[in-house]
């Protein structure tokens, strides 16, 4: 029947948390703990902003991998 189809494609709920690789400027700079310029700057100087559309995305592993290298984190 027709109720039976639609049930059979309802997502299944995922417990685990879901962390995305890309952030906006805002959450950026949350994670960072930077202002929104010296958010913008860095992203720029390391290089893990990528453009979509109209949109900069800030990636959270190139960000991670200077912070490491800042660190000696391996």
């Amino acid at each position: 029947t027709e109720r039976e189809a639609i049930s059979m494609y309802k997502r299944t709920k995922i417990e685990a948390e879901v962390h995305p690789r890309f952030l906006c400027l805002e959450e950026f700079m949350n994670y960072t703990g930077l202002g929104r310029g010296s958010a913008m700057k860095l992203g720029k100087e390391i290089g893990c902003v990528m453009k979509v559309g109209k949109r900069a995305l800030y990636d959270t592993r190139k960000a991670d991998l200077y912070f490491d290298s800042l660190t000696g984190v391996k």
